[in-house]
This record gives C-alpha cells, sequence and structure tokens, in this order.
C-alpha cells in the first residue's frame, strides 16, 4: 500500500489474470465469497499481507472493472471493520489507502452515497480508521455534496 496500488509483481502475471477473470465471471455471490477470501490474508506486517493488500487495491482501482466490484470490495473491507476489535493490521492499512489515496477517489462512487445512513457509516469507519488529525482527506467537502 501506499503507492497508488502498483505492487509490481502484485499485479501482473497469470496469477492476476486469473483473479480478474475469475471476479468478472463469477455471479454476486461468487465474487463476494473470493473478495472474502482475499480479505482474510490482510493480517499483520509481511510479503502475503502487502501482496494481497495490493491485489485489492489494483482491482479497485482497474479501469476496465465494473463498479459493482468496488462496491463489493468496499463492502467486505467496512463489514471487517463495523465488528468489535482488534482489527488486523493488514484490513486497516488497506482501508486507509482507500480512503486517503485520492487514486482511488473513493469519496466520489455511488454507493457511498446510496443513501444518509450508507453515508453516515462510511463517514464513521474512515474517522475511526485514521489517526487523530489524520482525517483530511478522508470525507469529501461539504459543498461537494
Amino acid at each position: 500500500p501506499g503507492g497508488g496500488g502498483g505492487g509490481g509483481g502484485a499485479t501482473s502475471g497469470q496469477s492476476m489474470e486469473l483473479l480478474m477473470g475469475l471476479l468478472r465471471e463469477f455471479d454476486s455471490e461468487g465474487r463476494y465469497h473470493l473478495l472474502n477470501a482475499v480479505a482474510n490474508q490482510l493480517r499483520f506486517p509481511n510479503s502475503h499481507t502487502h501482496y494481497f493488500s495490493c491485489v485489492l487495491l489494483f482491482i479497485f482501482q482497474a479501469r476496465q472493472e465494473a463498479e459493482v466490484i468496488r462496491e463489493q470490495i468496499t463492502r467486505v473491507l467496512i463489514e471487517r471493520l463495523i465488528v468489535n476489535k482488534p482489527h488486523p493490521w493488514g484490513l486497516l492499512i488497506t482501508f486507509i489507502e482507500l480512503i486517503k489515496n485520492p487514486t482511488y477517489d473513493l469519496w466520489r462512487h455511488d454507493f457511498v452515497r446510496s443513501s444518509r445512513e450508507i453515508e453516515q457509516l462510511f463517514q464513521s469507519v474512515a474517522r475511526f480508521c485514521l489517526p487523530q488529525g489524520g482525517a483530511e482527506g478522508a470525507e469529501p467537502a461539504k459543498d461537494s455534496q
């Protein structure tokens, strides 16, 4: 994380082609299970966690990917963050990267603003994940609504 989703080898090669192909071919339930399996790998600081974090972030920013896949990635991460602590380090780092890095532009997506309750949930989770004083860029300016 931290480099705009560019994980070098993590985002190229046959394994990534396979993963992207599965995401495109699976129905909604299949994608959800696959993304949950990837999110299960977001644990403590190591190369394994870094690889899967880069994979999720790369898929999120891929231009050819449908909005529904971005929504499902975000859903899988949010579901894990709204449960009781402690949260795995890799999960927090991946979500913080998603909300803070302008490459992903999370706040512009319609699914973030689908209802007032959903928008408040995203803002609440963003405030929780970011250290004190680090909330700039985490929430859209009020005039952009």
